[in-house]
């Protein structure tokens, strides 16, 4: 992986044949980064999409190989029980032109992936919640005016 820092948000460049979820983890990790936006483009193989079933509360899961381009991805980084988890959702086009996306849960370069990742300043956790099964950003309630 390759980084350069611009203001306040770093570009990563992620190589091929690394797993692109783990690759930004470690790289949260090293920087002792605990919240963040992430935005990104590339290629993907070996990738793994996910439909969240509410009625459920879990993953309908789908695996595949084929090269696909990682038309967007976009997503945050919080802490989830003391680790930094990133939750990235991702559209991908395939050779016929045809797109779909869900939830990544993982995914091989096959090009690059290029990624726009933006520390936030605060830390953001996430707690679970079983109304939904999930673990979602556990945020100051807002009161209203």
């Amino acid at each position: 992986m390759k980084v350069k820092e611009q203001g306040q948000q770093h570009i990563l460049t992620v190589d091929i044949d690394e797993e692109l979820l783990s690759s930004l983890l470690g790289f949260a990790a090293e920087r002792g980064i605990e919240a963040a936006e992430i935005h990104g483009i590339g290629a993907l193989r070996d990738f793994e999409l996910g439909y969240y079933v509410l009625a459920r509360k879990e993953y309908k899961r789908q695996k595949f190989s084929e090269i696909v381009e990682l038309l967007s991805c976009s997503g945050n980084l919080a802490i989830r029980e003391g680790k930094p988890f990133a939750h990235i959702h991702a559209t991908v086009g395939f050779p016929d032109f045809r797109a779909m996306g869900g939830h990544l849960f993982s995914g091989i370069v096959a090009v690059t992936a290029e990624i726009a990742f933006r520390p936030l300043p605060e830390r953001m956790d996430r707690a679970y919640d079983g109304r939904t099964g999930l673990y979602l950003l556990d945020l100051p309630v807002r009161k209203a005016p």
